[in-house]
Order: structure tokens, then sequence, then C-alpha cells
């Protein structure tokens, strides 16, 4: 039998060489090595990480190798290493790592070592939270960044810091802290404080002419404390007086636009609809079962004030209804009363009225509160006086935007006879309805104080008519021609009429400048009406109209004049510059100031430029826009020349 050849004992030899890498491919192939792999990667992983937290460390220590540490005392108490100088870095605008302890530490100092209240501990938060944002680094949560190894956030945002704030407000909780949120003006508290205003300063008052700036002051408070923070900014552009409600039996009121309420503004910048507005505006009637709250009353009685009191002359569109006042008592014509101030007022005003706040106070919104709550709670229930909520129409809104700004305009919500915008459009459910017992009472009233107006307007027309009989001649320049007297009547809603009066010649001798009739209030307002009885004399004697904000050509060449020679055309019978010092003393004061001015402006005239107005013109373009830029234009040119030193 023939042998079986053996098998050869040694592997046969391949044609390459096998390495490492081609070892791990095949035993990848085969399965094998896995573990090994698992424990290799672990271990990669544990020498990475760290060696991660060493950099770490390393890092943390090259920014603050200062950090806070507590350290055992004998006594068992810790404390910090207050002697680390970078404690004293820790409140600079740029924090550090010890910014959030130093303010808890701050907060925790003056609260509970000084005993401070919850505002202060809020005032300091806010204060350092304004400090540390200026900037995008350091906003929002306080936190290490690994990656710019760095603090980056604010500080105040920190947890130590929150925590700290919610113990200082718990412990003033405890303490039994009063509320101090707005309290809301009733009708009771405006009736009460209406009539301690007017046993202070009764209204017949208003009527007369202010002898002192003190008077003056006194007047504009009590005139003007009812004011809510959205009328300080209010102009006379956003008055419109003289309109009438034709659907109302010619119910007269003016319209006013609020353009600076709060929130407005982002309304309009999400649509530049132009039926938005309208919400901004309102009708104002009158309320007479309403005294103290009657705003179209005392609106119209105000403006009137401010151009017969304050401006001695018509309201510019820009001017604003409720200017601010200097420290001398002097109107600042292009600046708007403050909101401390008017909040002063009214803290004043409830004081001397004696409201009771026991859990609150009177704010600038307390009037908005006030009248909404008396508008939809306690108002009568009757035509335009309590109002009522009603659900919005979402269809309508998307799909019918200008019906629905049309429904949604309660800009007539004051007025005696609202149309009912969601029952028809334009209203014609209330033009075509029927007379009901409210508006056949309106009308009965309407009719009655008409006519009680009429009475007392012809009253008065004949007291005029009987001392103009009675009076002497007047001056009027031509002896042979017969002085009469034009007196115009404005009667409710009829056109005016024009009475020429003629006076009877006597043989008294004439009076130059003092005309013989006496002189009359130029508007008599009843309480009951609105109506007036206009009275314009055609004497040449009086002095024309004076004009503010359009500036006449050498404007500036006036001041001079009055220095000198004065105006006694418009009353100025004594010359600036002859004025005894007793003039610019005690009430009159504050003139002082004005007087020094116009002596600046006038002497600057005279004594620098020998009275040559070309040359005065020509160096001072500023005089045609009023004393005021020619004021500033002279003391700049002074101090050029070193005749006057700036005030730093």
């Amino acid at each position: 039998m023939p042998k079986t050849p053996k098998k050869p004992t040694s592997k046969p030899k391949t044609p390459y060489t096998i390495t490492k890498g081609h070892k791990r491919r095949l035993l990848a192939q085969s399965g094998k090595g896995t573990k090994r792999r698992e424990k290799g990667r672990k271990r990669r992983e544990k020498t990475s990480k760290q060696t991660r937290i060493r950099a770490r460390r390393a890092a943390m220590k090259r920014i603050a190798p200062d950090t806070p540490e507590f350290h055992s005392k004998p006594d068992g108490e810790s404390s910090f290493k207050f002697d680390d100088p970078a404690y004293r870095r820790a409140f600079d605008a740029t924090p550090s790592v010890h910014s959030p302890e130093m303010v808890s530490l701050y907060l925790v100092y003056k609260i509970y070592g000084q005993g401070r209240k919850i505002g202060t501990a809020d005032t300091i938060h806010a204060a350092f939270k304004l400090i540390f944002s200026d900037g995008d680094k350091y906003r929002g949560k306080w936190h290490f960044n690994p990656t710019t190894v760095a603090w980056v956030g604010n500080p105040i945002d920190s947890a130590k810091v929150q925590d700290t704030m919610v113990a200082i407000k718990n412990k003033c909780g405890m303490d039994g802290g009063d509320r101090k949120h707005s309290l809301a003006m009733s009708e009771e508290f405006m009736s009460r404080m209406f009539a301690w205003s007017d046993e202070t300063c009764p209204a017949s008052r208003y009527e007369e002419k202010s002898s002192t700036v003190e008077e003056q002051n006194l007047k504009t408070k009590h005139f003007g404390v009812q004011i809510c923070f959205e009328l300080i900014k209010l102009q006379r552009k956003h008055l419109t007086f003289g309109l009438e409600d034709s659907k109302a039996f010619n119910t007269p009121y003016f319209e006013l636009q609020l353009t600076n309420r709060k929130g407005w503004q982002k309304r309009v910048n999400k649509t530049d609809k132009e039926a938005d507005l309208r919400s901004g505006k309102f009708k104002i009637c009158a309320q007479p079962d309403l005294p103290a709250c009657d705003s179209f009353t005392w609106m119209t009685r105000w403006v009137k004030y401010l151009e017969e009191d304050i401006y001695k002359c018509p309201l510019n569109p820009d001017d604003y209804i409720f200017p601010a006042t200097g420290a001398n008592g002097i109107v600042q014509t292009g600046e708007h009363i403050s909101h401390d101030d008017v909040q002063k007022w009214i803290t004043e005003f409830a004081a001397g009225a004696d409201l009771p706040r026991a859990n609150g106070t009177f704010s600038t919104h307390c009037f908005r509160r006030g009248g909404a709550q008396y508008r939809f709670m306690f108002a009568p229930v009757a035509v335009g006086r309590r109002w009522t909520l009603r659900q919005r129409d979402t269809l309508i809104k998307y799909l019918l935007d200008e019906l629905n700004t049309y429904e949604d305009d309660y800009s007539g919500m004051l007025l005696p006879t609202k149309p009912d915008t969601d029952k028809s459009f334009l209203g014609e459910a209330t033009s075509t309805a029927p007379a009901i017992a409210e508006n056949i009472t309106m009308l009965h009233q309407s009719l009655s104080a008409d006519i009680r107006t009429l009475s007392t307007e012809f009253d008065a027309l004949l007291r005029i008519v009987a001392a103009a009989v009675t009076a002497p001649a007047l001056t009027t320049g031509q002896p042979n021609a017969q002085p009469h007297l034009n007196l115009q009547l404005n009667i409710g809603n009829f056109a005016p009429t024009t009475i020429q009066i003629q006076t009877l010649s006597t043989s008294h001798p004439f009076v130059s400048g003092r005309p013989a009739i006496p002189s009359f209030p130029s508007r008599v307002t009843p309480a009951s009406s609105v109506s007036s009885v206009n009275l314009a004399s055609s004497l040449q004697s009086q002095p024309p109209a004076l004009t503010r904000g359009r500036p006449l050509p050498d404007a500036g060449l006036i001041v001079p004049d009055h220095w000198e020679d004065g105006d006694a055309e418009h009353g100025l019978t004594t010359s600036l510059k002859d004025w005894p010092k007793d003039w610019l003393r005690g009430t009159n004061k504050p003139l002082a100031m004005k007087h020094t001015q116009q002596r600046i402006i006038a002497t600057e005239f005279i004594d620098h430029y020998k009275r040559d107005k070309q040359s005065f013109l020509e160096a001072y373009p500023e005089a045609n826009q009023g004393s005021s830029a020619l004021l500033g234009a002279i003391n700049k040119a002074r101090e050029a020349r070193g005749d006057r030193i700036a005030r730093k």
C-alpha cells in the first residue's frame, strides 16, 4: 500500500509580509479583539477627560488666583479673605468673579444691618444690573465659559444674588409692609376735593386778572390739578373747540386727541392703517350733573385763562396746554409740566380734602382708574352714562377691519345720545328710532337753558345800554362825529347780531384817553350755558391784539425802545431804565431777571453799537427771532470779548 504523505509542520510561506495594521484589520473581520479595542478607547477617554479637568483648573487659577476660600477659625466661625486686592474691584464696571458675593453682602448689610426697606434693595439691584449690562458680554445668566476661559453674563442674575433678593423680600414681607398701589379717584372723592379747592381758590377768581405771580401760581395749581399722566404733553393742536353734535340736539362739544398715551405708539408701529388712530379721539361734552368732573367746562375755561392771564395772546398750535413753571414762577412756554409736579399737586389736594388712603396712594393714574370704575359700575343707568361691555366679533375683525374699527369707535361715549354703531351702519337706527322719555326730557332741559340764557343776556344788555345812554360823550378825534358803541350778541345757535348804539351829546368836556363807558367783561358765561355776549368797542384807543410765535421784522430793536422810551400804547408808561428798585422786589422779584435781560440787550445796542441799527442787525441776525435768541447771541459775543464770564 502506498504511504500517505505527511502534512508539512511549518506554515507555507506567504508571498508578502503581514504588518500590525493587517493584523488589526484581519482581527476586526474575524470578530476577535473587540474587548481589547473597547478597553483602549475607555483608557484614552479617561486620559483626555483628566487632561481637560487639569487644564480648566489651571485656567481658573490664572483668572482668579484669589478665589474666596473658607478658613476654619478656632471658635468655629468662617470668613472670607477680605484682604485680597481683587475684592476692591468687585463693583467696577467690568465684573469679576467676586461681584455676585459682594453685591449679596452689600444688600444684606443695607437691609439687615441698617434696617432699610425693600425699596432700597430694589434700587440697588436695578442700579448694579444697569451698570453691569453695558455691552453684550455681561448680559444673561452669570456663568463660566470654558471655551473662552472667562466669566460671562450679568452678576446680578446669578443664583447667589437672586437667593439674597428672595430672602430680603420674605424679611420685608414679615414686617407687614404697606401696599403702595394706586387708588381709584371716585366721584365722591372728586366732589370733596373740588369743594376744598373752591373754598381755597373760588372759581370767580379765574375770571379776574392776576396781580402777582403768587396769585397766578395759586390759580394755575387749583385750575390744572385734575391732570392725568397722559395729558401733560397735550398741545393746542390736539383740541378742537366749537363743535356741535347735530344728532344730539346740537349738543356742543370739543374734540380731544391723545397721541402720547402709553402703548399707542407700539400699536401704530404694528400697522400703518390710519383707522387705528381713531381710538385716540374723544368728544367731550358738558356734564352739569357732575361739576367736579365736567371736563368740557373746565378745559374751556382753562384755555381761556391761559390766553388771557398767562400768555396774554392766542395759543399757537404747538403750545402746551399745561406748561411748566420755573423756580421763579415764570411760565416756560416751550416745556410741559412734569410728572413730579402733577404728583405733588395731587398729594397736596388729597391731604387738603382729607381723603382716606389707608391701603394705597393717589397717583397720576387715579383719575383714569376712577373714571373707568365710575362709568362701568356706579354711573346712573341712562343714555350715555353707564357703559356696557360687549363681546368682540373676531370674524368681523379679520374680514371687515374697517367696519370693526367703526363699531369699536368709542369717541362719542360721553355724548348724551350715543349712536348704536353695532345695530346699523353710520347710526341709522338711532336716527329713525322713536323718541323716548329720556330724549324728551333732554330736549326740554336744552330749551329751558336757552331761555334762561337769553333772559340773562338781555338783562346784561339793558344795563349796558342804560350806562351808555347816561354816560358822557367820548373822545373820537372828530368833534362833530357822534360816538357809537358796537355790541355783538351771540345767543345760542343763532347768527351773531350787531347792535349799534349812539351816545347822547352833552356839554361835558372830552376826557382824553379815558372812555366814559364803564368796562365790562368780554365774555359773560353763565353756569347753565356756554353762550356768551361778546362786547367789542370801536374805540381807536384800544391796543391792538398781540401775537406770539410770529417774529416781527427788527423785533430785537423793540427792546432798546422799551428801555429808553417805554411803550405807553401797550401799557408801559415808564421806561425800563427808570424803574425804581422797589418794583423788582417782593412779589415782583421774578421780574428782576427779565429786567436784567432787557438791560443787557439795550446796553449792547446803545453803548457798543452806538445806536447803529444796520451794524447791530448785521452782527446779530437773531434779532428777528425774538429777544431770547438775541440774548443768547449777545452773551456769546460778550464772552468772546471778555466782557462776560461764562458760568461753569
